[in-house]
């Protein structure tokens, strides 16, 4: 709005039909430079924009990735679930089976250690999609931090230099219109 206000204060003392050609000429110019480079620093806001989404989708590879981990992590315990409940089952029939043949002590222990064998993997691979878990949740977040950082840089980069040009523009008019009105 005070552009609006100074650009209509400016237009009220300057004579813009009494100018020459060449004055318009380097008027229009003048400010053509200054569009073209706030159009160039709008560009580059664009691409730092584009490059925030670029990482956010990558983080959301990542979820996605998580996801599917946290779902084989299921199924495999799903599946030590149903093996546990098989060898209780198989343990039953042939501890009544091995009573009777005298070798119940042996076949106990083989199956004592096929459970631990079991609980064993399940355990390192428990730990192994924990590890990558944290490890991914915390590779996401400094991708997400940097992302933003780096965002935020370009962003507040670009205000400052369109805000330096304008002021410039300003100034350069103010110069202009200052001569203007001084009789010659």
């Amino acid at each position: 709005m005070a552009l609006f206000q100074k650009e209509n204060a400016y237009t009220e003392t300057v004579n813009y039909k009494s100018m020459s050609k060449e004055q318009l000429i380097m008027l229009l110019s003048a400010q053509k430079s200054d569009i073209d480079v706030l159009t160039r620093k709008l560009a580059d806001a664009g691409t730092a924009v584009d490059e925030k989404n670029r990482l956010a989708q990558q983080v959301q590879a990542l979820i996605a990735e998580n996801e599917a981990l946290k779902a084989k992590n299921a199924e495999l315990e799903q599946k030590t679930s149903v093996a546990e409940t098989e060898i209780t089952e198989i343990g039953s029939i042939a501890e009544m089976s091995f009573r009777v043949n005298g070798v119940m002590d042996a076949a106990q222990k083989a199956a004592d250690d096929y459970v631990a064998k079991i609980r064993k993997m399940y355990e390192e691979m428990s730990q192994d999609y924990s590890v990558y878990e944290i490890n991914a949740q915390k590779k996401a977040e400094a991708i997400l931090n940097d992302a933003n950082a780096k965002a935020q840089t370009i962003t507040q980069n670009a205000r400052n230099e369109a805000n330096g040009i304008w002021n410039a523009l300003q100034s350069r008019f103010d110069n202009y219109v200052d001569g203007k009105k001084q009789p010659e």
